[in-house]
């Protein structure tokens, strides 16, 4: 096996898997993603290429690089001649993405009922047991991983692979939608057990094998989360963010 510009060659002149390093571009992109999804940036807060690029002490160009995958994933937008900036989120947003949600992770559970996929069903079983435990430990960072973990993992036991890359493509912003939502409606641990209660409830009805059942739990744990996120956000959620937490530029 031989190289040729960076791509493995067979013996037969095949292409073989491309070997990839991570770069700096790479490590730009998880370090802000993370910080995004964490708050340190606010919804709609600009992101300064210079500055960002004198914090991490590297150059321009990676960060430039970082900011582009990002635009990708839907977690920044760009504005001519204005630069980069965390998304701004809207009602009409959530309202569509939990539309959009309802009907495939509706569709998924029923999947992986028709399917009678009993491992599909310990898999999540699992991780509703990692949610318990990190909502009865208070842990919100972790059970906002776990909750995206648990959606994400539906979606992907379906068997559709096309459904799973329709979650997939939205979970950037759906990690930063279950950000705030732990950070301003599941406050305490007996709200966050709560919300594992809510899970609970989704998996039993997948767990009944009632595909029916399944699709009406998911439409129900949805609308509530959705419902719940306007109440408490009001008309833009960027808005409601940057008057409970002023932050700093970038």
């Amino acid at each position: 096996m031989t190289e040729a510009g960076g791509i493995e060659v067979g013996d037969n002149g095949s292409l073989g898997p491309l070997r990839r390093a991570e770069t700096l571009s790479d490590r730009a992109t998880d370090l802000l993603r993370e910080r995004i999804l964490a708050g340190d940036f606010g919804l709609g807060e600009r992101l300064v290429e210079a500055k960002i690029a004198k914090r991490l002490e590297i150059s321009r160009g990676p960060v430039r690089e970082a900011l582009r995958q990002l635009r990708a994933e839907g977690l920044v937008r760009e504005e001519p001649r204005r630069g980069s900036f965390v998304i701004d989120l809207t009602i009409e947003d959530v309202r569509e993405i939990y539309d959009l949600r309802a009907a495939i992770e509706g569709r998924a559970a029923r999947l992986i009922i028709t399917s009678k996929d009993l491992a599909a069903l310990d898999e999540l079983r699992e991780i509703l047991h990692q949610l318990e435990r990190a909502a009865d430990e208070g842990d919100r960072t972790l059970f906002t991983k776990l909750d995206l973990a648990f959606h994400e993992r539906l979606c992907l036991l379906s068997g559709n692979g096309r459904l799973h890359r329709v979650f997939v493509s939205y979970a950037a912003v759906l990690g930063l939608i279950f950000r705030l939502e732990v950070d301003k409606i599941y406050t305490s641990r007996s709200s966050l057990e709560d919300l594992y209660g809510d899970h609970e409830k989704l998996f039993r009805a997948i767990e009944s094998l009632d595909a029916r059942r399944a699709e009406e739990a998911c439409d129900e744990h949805l609308d509530r989360a959705r419902e719940q996120l306007i109440k408490v956000f009001g008309g833009s959620l960027a808005k409601s963010e940057r008057a409970a937490d002023a932050r700093p530029g970038a």
